[in-house]
């Protein structure tokens, strides 16, 4: 499968056509830390690995006090809407990005990203300490900056029928980190009467991708309600819903008042329960695609020790994106979704077109044999 992918990249790399997506709404200045454990005489520097580790310290310190350092890793582009729209722009779409990067002007952190980006900020970016571990990371964030994202905001600061144009015009829309921004609903509720609704109704080529970021302050009822428009969208635009192992659990906890027994029956049963067009489920190593009774899955491109992993789902539904907007199969897509945040892990940057192909050529024995998991009696 890796050759006939590589070779329709360097299809679309030398045909260099347009494609344009719009995307919403948070940036975040991520400052990416480690924490000390220890130094020792010798100026080495121990770590805390893992998130356990950490656990364990932080419970042993009940009842008493502990100070902890910081390292600095790296200062860089951070929230969902801005790594995602790097991520995309990097491999060659062009990005109208609309939400918190600044104001009046751009923050010059936003000089990093992709030149292919186009930015529409409304209000100041959030700010971020991400805490890295080698099996997962801790976010630390203040975000009072992001309750200024609200339809009168965008209304005011970037007109309405600018909007509505750049979302007609788009062949992609992306509402991101839902859970985060403070009066979310609502907001996406009025991009979807005022942009999406009573527009286009050719679904075949224009999609819809929501990514909900960790739910877990929401209710089961808030849950269902983002649910409920995303099937709305349908009616306009291919939708996709694309989540982690934890918002998968809050879904289907919300949806079946249950947990699941394992991934594969998580990713079915949602799959099967929304009226959507994908549902993705993305986990560190594999990820699951179930669309129109169908579940596929891949095996992804697993580090061990990432350089960085703070962005990687962002840079899984780069990947995905980039491969359903550009005509490449379900099971193709999740194996470039894989891969970009495979890459990015590992090298700690997104990757364009040429370095995609690259490492599809170089990483194949990594990536185990590819297989349709079930397929409904449906007979799809």
């Amino acid at each position: 499968m890796e050759n006939k992918i590589v070779r329709k990249l360097q299809r679309i790399a030398f045909e260099n056509s347009s494609v344009w997506a719009v995307v919403g709404f948070d940036a975040v200045k991520d400052t990416v830390v480690r924490l000390v454990r220890k130094k020792n005489d010798d100026r080495k520097t121990r770590y805390f690995h893992t998130i356990e580790e950490f656990g364990r310290y932080l419970v042993s310190k009940k009842n008493m006090s502990c100070s902890l350092e910081m390292e600095i890793q790296e200062e860089k582009i951070g929230g969902n809407m801005a790594i995602f729209a790097n991520s995309l722009g990097t491999l060659g779409v062009q990005i109208h990005c609309v939400g918190s990067m600044g104001y009046p002007q751009k923050d010059p952190l936003m000089e990093q990203i992709s030149e292919n980006c186009r930015i529409h900020t409304v209000c100041e970016m959030g700010q971020c300490n991400a805490i890295e571990f080698h099996d997962g990371k801790v976010m630390l964030s203040s975000m009072d900056s992001l309750k200024e994202l609200n339809w009168e905001n965008l209304t005011r600061r970037i007109s309405q029928s600018t909007l509505r144009e750049y979302f007609q015009d788009s062949r992609l829309a992306a509402m991101l980190n839902w859970s985060e921004l403070e009066g979310a609903t609502e907001l996406f509720g009025k991009v979807y009467e005022n942009c999406i609704a009573g527009g286009k109704e050719d679904r075949e080529q224009n999609w819809f991708l929501m990514d909900i970021s960790d739910a877990s302050r929401k209710t089961s009822e808030e849950l269902r309600r983002i649910l409920k428009l995303e099937e709305q969208i349908t009616r306009y635009r291919k939708t996709i819903l694309s989540v982690n192992e934890n918002e998968g659990r809050l879904i289907y906890k919300a949806l079946f008042l249950k947990n699941p027994v394992h991934m594969e029956e998580m990713a079915e049963r949602i799959g099967r329960a929304l009226k959507i067009d994908y549902f993705i489920l993305h986990l560190c190593d594999s990820s699951y695609g179930y669309q129109n009774g169908r579940l596929e899955f891949e095996t992804g491109y697993y580090t061990a020790v990432p350089r960085i992993s703070t962005g990687g789902g962002d840079n899984f539904n780069g990947g995905l994106c980039f491969g359903l907007l550009h005509g490449f199969s379900l099971k193709e897509s999740l194996k470039l979704g894989n891969a970009v945040s495979g890459y990015y892990v590992r090298y700690g940057k997104s990757p364009n077109l040429s370095r995609l192909a690259a490492f599809l050529q170089e990483e194949p024995g990594r990536v185990k044999e590819e297989k349709v998991l079930r397929t409904e009696s449906t007979g799809e």
